[in-house]
Order: C-alpha cells, then sequence, then structure tokens
C-alpha cells in the first residue's frame, strides 16, 4: 500500500498577481462612497500583502475621515495645489507606465543627447524638454524616499540646470 502525500497532485486555480508589470493601477477616486483603504496610487508599484497599502503624500482624495499619514503638505494651499497637480499628472503618468521602458528610455536620452549637441535653436529646447521633465518628475515624488534621494534627484536637477544655462550663454 502506498500511503498519499497530504499535497493534492489536483492543479491549483491561478488568481492574478495584484500590482504586476502591467496591471492598470487603481483610477483617481471620486466621492465620499469610495474607502479610505485603497492601494498605492502610483503607477507600477503593487499593494501591499494585505491589499490596503496607505497612500503616500499629502492624504487621500476621498471623505475627509482620518488620514494615514500627511507627508509634506502642511498648509491648506500647497496641499491644494499639490492634490491639483497629482490629479493632472495621473493620466500623462499612467500613458507613460503603459509605454514600454525601453521607448522611454531611449526617448529621454534622445532628448539629451539632442540638447547637449545640436544647434542653438533646437539642442537648449531639447534640453529645456528634459529639465522640465525632470523638475516635474522630481516635484512629484519629493516625498518618496530619504533624504539622500532627494539630494540626489535636487544634485541632478541642478546640473541639468546648469547644462542648460551653459548651452544658453554659449549661443
Amino acid at each position: 500500500m502506498q500511503s498519499r502525500s497530504p499535497v493534492s497532485d489536483r492543479p491549483k486555480s491561478r488568481q492574478p498577481k495584484a500590482g504586476g508589470p502591467r496591471s492598470r493601477p487603481p483610477g483617481p477616486r471620486s466621492g465620499a462612497a469610495t474607502s479610505q483603504t485603497g492601494g498605492n496610487r502610483r503607477p507600477g508599484s503593487s499593494a501591499s500583502a494585505s491589499g490596503t497599502g496607505a497612500r503616500h503624500g499629502s492624504g487621500s482624495t476621498g471623505s475627509s475621515g482620518s488620514s494615514g499619514s500627511s507627508g509634506s503638505a502642511s498648509s491648506g494651499s500647497s496641499a491644494g495645489f499639490r492634490r491639483t497637480v497629482e490629479r493632472l499628472s495621473y493620466p500623462v503618468i499612467l500613458r507613460l507606465h503603459r509605454m514600454p521602458r525601453w521607448m522611454v528610455t531611449i526617448g529621454l536620452a534622445a532628448l539629451l543627447v539632442a540638447g547637449l549637441l545640436a544647434p542653438v535653436p533646437y539642442g537648449p529646447v531639447c534640453l529645456g524638454v528634459v529639465v522640465a521633465l525632470m523638475a516635474w518628475l522630481t516635484y512629484l515624488a519629493w516625498h518618496e524616499g530619504d533624504r539622500s534621494r532627494r539630494v540626489i534627484r535636487l544634485v541632478a536637477l541642478a546640473l541639468g540646470g546648469a547644462a542648460l544655462a551653459m548651452r544658453l550663454i554659449a549661443a
């Protein structure tokens, strides 16, 4: 007589992974009917194991219940401005997230090289687009990470701004 192992030989049903590389991040919530315990809304990041990941940053956009972390927003006007920027940036970030990573990387590298090497009317414009994109992403990601990451972002932004300034002065 053979003893059977406690593990069944039947195939287990596969459930889709939450927050996989091509899963769609949750959209902006509206109204008071939504729950305060939604997932992390950054494209490409997954929710916690329990499915109740808290949003990092300036609070939630749902009803005015108790918020877990208020992050960097200390005054009402700056919190409203930040929420507006995040709300308007969400479709663009979502579109960038849906693009293949190599396409975004090659596009930014091409703009950077064109900004540094192209003749005067076109070079500074391309470099300005790269610096503006860096500033926008730095603003959106400011509350993420520790102080060293913020310093690295600011140094990269300062180097981009210095390259743009040198490019404009040399013209």
